[in-house]
């Protein structure tokens, strides 16, 4: 069937972690509605809060006039 479900394309989605070996992991998935799914869309969303908050951070530390380069 090479990646065909009833005629359509099934979409392939990176997922948030690697394989043991280093690799990109990949989800093969009709609804993007399984347990997989779903883990991956909690993963994603807690990268995106800790990324705001660090470049929160940055910017704070970017406007502060006693900061050092280092």
């Amino acid at each position: 069937m090479d990646g065909l479900i009833s005629g359509q394309a099934r979409a392939m989605r990176l997922l948030p972690w690697s394989s043991p070996e280093g690799k990109p992991c990949y989800l093969s998935s009709a609804d993007g509605t399984g347990c997989v799914s779903r883990l991956a869309d909690e993963i994603e969303s807690a990268q995106f809060r800790m990324s705001v908050e660090l470049l929160d951070h940055a910017a704070d530390m970017l406007a502060d006039r006693k900061a050092t380069s280092p």
